[in-house]
């Protein structure tokens, strides 16, 4: 091989390794776990899972356990588990509450927990749009059948 065709070959080499070495970082740490509110209180993964470790996690919004201070944008509410309701933690998320925001509504959240007081401290906050906002194509197409 000659000199020239090794160092090329040589670059590539590294150039590959380089890119690899940076994909592999970027999504571990960027990568965080989903759960259930009942997957984070009870599976072995979940009882794992460090005080400021990252994690996302899904549930409905309990009807009742919303508190929300507009001046300081602290909304403090509970979620429960969707196929375990009696599974509940309780959340505060700092930011504008989403129009959507209501009880028994699919929501989102990631951030952290802290097991020893069951509170999920959330960075994002994301809630499913209920049906009443579905278009009235649905509507009518049913009505037609």
């Amino acid at each position: 091989m000659k000199k020239s065709n090794r160092k090329a070959l040589i670059a590539i080499l590294v150039m590959v390794f380089g890119v690899g070495f940076l994909i592999f970082r970027g999504l571990s740490s960027t990568s965080v776990y989903y759960m259930t509110v009942a997957e984070l209180k009870t599976s072995e993964i979940g009882r794992q899972l460090t005080a400021n470790q990252s994690v996302r996690i899904g549930g409905l919004v309990v009807d009742g356990g919303t508190d929300y201070n507009q001046r300081e944008l602290v909304l403090r509410f509970s979620l429960k588990d969707e196929s375990d309701p009696q599974q509940t933690i309780n959340a505060i998320y700092q930011g504008a509450k989403p129009d959507a925001f209501e009880p028994d509504i699919e929501t989102l959240l990631e951030g952290t927990y802290n097991r020893e007081k069951n509170l999920f401290l959330a960075e994002t906050l994301l809630v499913k749009c209920p049906s009443k906002y579905e278009s009235d194509l649905n509507n009518k197409q049913e009505d037609a059948k």
